[in-house]
Formats: C-alpha cells, sequence, structure tokens
C-alpha cells in the first residue's frame, strides 16, 4: 500500500503494540488515524493495520465512523474493493485490519506521461465494478477520489476501492439505516462532492458517487478537474472518443435526476470503449513465426544485459559520487523542514508598514515607513526589486526561512496572504554536473508559515514544479498534510485565514479566481494557545531554487463581542416590545377659595 493516502508522513513516534500483529512502517496518515504496513503473526502474511487517533478514541462520534468502515468492508467481497481481515480495541485506541495492496494510488498513476486513454477506462470500468458491487449491498462510499483508489500489483494491478469512513448504510426503501453525518452537514472532498452533497451529506444518494466518478474519469482524461463551466473532454485532448463527452457530461448533471440511475448503467456504456482481451487459446506457430520469434528473443535478451549493466555502470558511478561528496539529503516533508533546526538566525531589517491596536497589520511596503525585523535561519535573503527573494544558493543549505519578529498581534481572526513564485536552479555548468552525479534536484517550493515555539506550525506550500498545493501542520501531537489542486504556473496568489472559532482556510487565487485548498482545518478555541507559548508569528520560507513573495502582509484583530443577554434556567429570553411614549399631564391646578360673603347691613341701622 505504497503512498496509500496523500497525508502521508513518518511519525518518530512509536506505535501502540497490536496483540498478534508487528507494525513494521508508517505509510500513511488519514483525518482518522494512521496506517501501517504489519504482518499477521498467526499466518505470517502482510497486512495493513489502521489505528485511530488516541485522542479521537475519546470521541463517541469518531469511534462510531471508524466502527462504520469497519462494517463497510466486513460486508464486502469483491475483487475490486480492499478487505476486511480483522479489527479491535488497545488501551488506548482502536485498529482496522485490512489487506495490504502494494501498488500505487490512482493519483500516482494520473501523473504518469504513459498512462494512455484506453489505460484509464479500463482502470475506470474496474472502479465502477467495484463501486456498483457496494451500492447494491446498500452502501454509499461518498468520498471517492484517486486517493482512495489503489492498484493491487500482486494481482495484475487490478483496482480496488477503499477508505469507507463517509460510507452511508441504506436498506431497502433507500432510506440510511447507519449514518454519522446530520441532515444539512457536507462532508466529502470539496472537489469530488456531487452539488446536493455540498448541502446535504446525509440525503445523498447513490448518484452522488456517479458524480464523484464523473469528476474522477474526467480528471484522468485530461488531467484537469472539472470546475464551473468546463469544456468537454474531447476538447481539452484532441483525439478522443467524442461519446465520452455525452457519458461525462451526464454525470456531472447537477440534478441527480439527470444522471445515471446506476453505476452498472454508466459502465454499460463505458465498456464498449474498453479494450477487449480475448480468453482463446492461441493458435500455432509457422516456421517463419517461430523465426521470427527467436530473433526478438534475442533481441530483447541483448537489450536486457546492455540495460542491467549499464544500470549497474551508474550505481557505481552514483555510489562513487556520494561517498566523495559525503551529502545524503533525507526527504522530509517542507513545512517540517522549514519549521526545524535551521541553525542560528540572524537579523534582517526590511522595510514595511506596521499598524498598532485596535487593527494590528505588518507588511512589507517598499520604502514603508516603519523598518521591520526579519529572524532569517538556513538560506540568506534579500528585500530586492520590491520583493523579499530567497536566491539560488550553491554548497550550503538548500532551505531557508524569514520569521517577521512582531509583537503584540493577538486577536480571534487571522488573514496572511502574498503572491508566491518558486523556480528552479539556472541551468549552470555546476547545477548541469550535479544533476548527472546525483539525479535531478528536488522541486522548488516557497510557503507561507504561522509558527509558534520549536515544531509547532501551519505552513501552506506552492510547489514550483507544478505539484499539488499543500496545507501541512503540526501542532503537538496534531500533524498531517492536506493536498489540493496543482499548483498554478507562475506566480500565485495564496492566503490562509482564521475565524474566531478557530478554522482555517486556504486558498488560491483572489476576486473571482479564488478557490478553497484542500479542507478547512479546524484547530479549535483560542487557537494560538495551540501554537505553544506566545503567538503565532507570520513567516515565509523557501526550499530549492529561487523563491519571491511579494505583497506579503498579515493581519489580526479581535472578533466583536457577542451582544449581552438574559438567560433564566436555560431559557432564552424574549425581548420586550418597545414602550410608547406617553406625554406628561400636568395636574389641574386647585380651585379658587371665593371670599366669604358679606352679611347685608341691618336696614335702618349702622354697622359696628
Amino acid at each position: 500500500m505504497a503512498s496509500l493516502d496523500p497525508t502521508a508522513i513518518s511519525r518518530p513516534r512509536t506505535p501502540n503494540t497490536i496483540s498478534g500483529y508487528r507494525l513494521e512502517k508508517l505509510v500513511g496518515m488519514g483525518g482518522m488515524g494512521e496506517v501501517h504496513k504489519a504482518v499477521q503473526l498467526s499466518l505470517g502474511r502482510t497486512v495493513a493495520v489502521k489505528l485511530l487517533n488516541a485522542e479521537l478514541a475519546k470521541d463517541p462520534a469518531f469511534v462510531a465512523r471508524f466502527e462504520k468502515e469497519a462494517a463497510a468492508l466486513a460486508s464486502l467481497s469483491h475483487p475490486n474493493v480492499v478487505s476486511i481481515v480483522d479489527k479491535g480495541q488497545t488501551d488506548s485506541t482502536y485498529y482496522l485490519v485490512m489487506e495490504f495492496v502494494d501498488g500505487p494510488s490512482l493519483r500516482e498513476l494520473m501523473r504518469s506521461p504513459l498512462l494512455s486513454p484506453q489505460d484509464g477506462l479500463k482502470m475506470m470500468l474496474e472502479i465502477c465494478r467495484g463501486v456498483d458491487y457496494a451500492h447494491n449491498r446498500g452502501i454509499i462510499h461518498r468520498d471517492l477520489k484517486p486517493e482512495n483508489i489503489l492498484f493491487d500489483k500482486q494481482a495484475g494491478s487490478i483496482a480496488k476501492v477503499t477508505d469507507f469512513g463517509l460510507a452511508s448504510f441504506m436498506d431497502d426503501g433507500g432510506t440510511a439505516r447507519f449514518a454519522l453525518t446530520s441532515t444539512h452537514v457536507s462532508m466529502g472532498t470539496l472537489s469530488y462532492m456531487a452539488p446536493e452533497q455540498r448541502v446535504d451529506a446525509k440525503n445523498a444518494d447513490a448518484r452522488a458517487d456517479i458524480f464523484s466518478l464523473g469528476v474522477i474519469l474526467y480528471e484522468l482524461l485530461t488531467g484537469e478537474v472539472p470546475l464551473g463551466t468546463f469544456d468537454p473532454p474531447s476538447k481539452r485532448k484532441p483525439g478522443l472518443d467524442p461519446r465520452l463527452d455525452l457519458i461525462i457530461g451526464r454525470c456531472l448533471k447537477p440534478d441527480p435526476a439527470e444522471r445515471y440511475p446506476t453505476v452498472a448503467a454508466l459502465a454499460a456504456d463505458l465498456e464498449p470503449m474498453v479494450p477487449a482481451t480475448s480468453s482463446q487459446a492461441p493458435r500455432p506457430l509457422n516456421r517463419w513465426q517461430r523465426v521470427k520469434l527467436g530473433v526478438r528473443s534475442v533481441v530483447r535478451f541483448t537489450a536486457q544485459v546492455v540495460a542491467v549493466l549499464l544500470v549497474i555502470a551508474a550505481l557505481a558511478v552514483l555510489a562513487v559520487a556520494w561517498l566523495r561528496s559525503g551529502e545524503k539529503r533525507v526527504p522530509r516533508r517542507p513545512g517540517a523542514a522549514l519549521a526545524g533546526e535551521l541553525g542560528p538566525p540572524s537579523v534582517r531589517t526590511l522595510a514595511g508598514r506596521l499598524v498598532r491596536p485596535p487593527d494590528r497589520k505588518v507588511e512589507l511596503v517598499p520604502d514603508g515607513p516603519d523598518p521591520l525585523s526579519a529572524l532569517v535561519s538556513g538560506r540568506p535573503v534579500s528585500d530586492a526589486e520590491k520583493a523579499l527573494v530567497f536566491p539560488a544558493v550553491e554548497g550550503q543549505s538548500q532551505t531557508g526561512l524569514a520569521v517577521m519578529d512582531v509583537v503584540d498581534l493577538e486577536g480571534d481572526l487571522a488573514l496572511f496572504k502574498a503572491d508566491v513564485l518558486a523556480e528552479g536552479p539556472p541551468p549552470t555548468p555546476a547545477v548541469r554536473a550535479r544533476t548527472v552525479l546525483y539525479g535531478p534536484p528536488p522541486d522548488p517550493q516557497v510557503a507561507l508559515l504561522l509558527v509558534g515555539t520549536t515544531g509547532r506550525y501551519v505552513a501552506l506550500i506552492q510547489d514550483g514544479a507544478g505539484g499539488p498545493l499543500a496545507l501541512e501542520w503540526a501542532l503537538g501531537e496534531r500533524r498531517g498534510t492536506m493536498l489540493g489542486q496543482d499548483s498554478p504556473e507562475g506566480v500565485a496568489h495564496l492566503e490562509m485565514e482564521v475565524d474566531a472559532e478557530g478554522v482555517l482556510r486556504a486558498f488560491v487565487g483572489s476576486g473571482k479566481d479564488r478557490r478553497p485548498i484542500a479542507e478547512p482545518l479546524i484547530i479549535g478555541p483560542d487557537w494560538q494557545k495551540h501554537f505553544g507559548t506566545g503567538a503565532p508569528r507570520p513567516a515565509v520560507g523557501c526550499i530549492e531554487g529561487t523563491c519571491r513573495v511579494e505583497g506579503f502582509s498579515y493581519a489580526i484583530k479581535r472578533a466583536p463581542p457577542a451582544p449581552p443577554s438574559t438567560t433564566v434556567a436555560g431559557l432564552t429570553p424574549t425581548p420586550r416590545p418597545n414602550p410608547v411614549p406617553v406625554k406628561a399631564v400636568k395636574p389641574a391646578p386647585p380651585p379658587a377659595k371665593k371670599p366669604p360673603a358679606k352679611a347685608p347691613p341691618p336696614k335702618g341701622g349702622k354697622r359696628r
């Protein structure tokens, strides 16, 4: 199961001991755990052991999803589906034992220039048979992508569908009877998901897998993923059978009712275009055919002997060159190489702009008003031509990192963006000589990083040779890599943003061309604490070749406080209506007192 998953990494931690199995090698890592190459001691056969992440093993929802994959595989027995051997539980986690598939993934085969359209259609027909078998037993995969299709070299390079961690079980009535997703929740891989699955994964049926098969077939034939309004495959790659335009177009209909009703119907349309293999016994050869066959055998044997001698001579030259140079490069993950030990840093002053609280922002601007300090490790760096540049170097470290030495950048929301470009070394005589002796150099790579204490980082990596964009992280025990679409040619605009809930998203492009890279990375609330002591600092890194970074900008701010509310006994308060203004009424004045009436004077008399 070589290169089992694009998130495959190596970790120094000793794996858990599994009774009855000897774990030999870590070959892959996914969103749920690790996959090890192991030996089943009772039979002495090679198997694959999938361990659930110890932290996730404490979460009943993730344990249920892990058990769900075991149930999915246990119910399937087909040549084009990876079979289950065993499952169990240790003191700290759960494990699943599967057959070991010793071969590449479909993603690796897609990058081979020798893959012909006829070979791709043959692979696709085998994949359809495995998926159709699962559908007939009420199981929907819901995460079909090239990384989940493996090819067994020992069995004739037949395709095998694996990774049923997102599978949905359907009863005879078409309703889910064992599903962990919730209504209006999207699960899967964004580039291969059907439109209805992105909105409501729980209610997506088997036709969502047909949409994913259409995306895989389009990418298998053209080398590109169909996004938005796409051209028919025969237009992208002249020479393809025009019938494939109709087949793929029907698979990728936005309305599920307009797609193929079953995978079997899709396979029936593909089968006439797949080269047929004959099972008839060969006819006897005549004398002339036997002579030609003998000549071909001699020529083939001679060519093989010459090839072996050339390989031995080349290995001898490489061995001598390696012994003389004393240099041996060990492949490492780009983010781990950049965030590792690169020697004592030196301080370099760069022109930029620093905005103080409440809006905290760091920018590298030519002739900026604020001198910014950068801690540079490994390769040297310069700020020539309005850009941060890692020039090509010879005879020293090929890895360089520049960390902005800024403080007072704590906050809940963050946005890191820049325009990056990674190019291979110029074809100088020294470079040509090293290529002859050691082979071609590794691909040039440039990265935007958020770095914390030693060994804690998140890196967004662009491959200058056109390889896939990658989001890589190491936050304590949480480590992994997610691959996205292939890196664009020339300058690429990269962005990383983190919201108040600690969800990190990566993007490539800007404006209408802004597209997500892989899936969101959930760090969690108080996300800055996962980087160790202090707030993470923005950085740029370069591996091999020449790297340029322009438009460097890192902004961070506090999220607005939530409005105050009053809750009694867990009840949501009912808002009070606005009072109607009432005009004040003055009290009426008391009635005026009348003077007492005077008594009339007596008749004929005088007053006294």
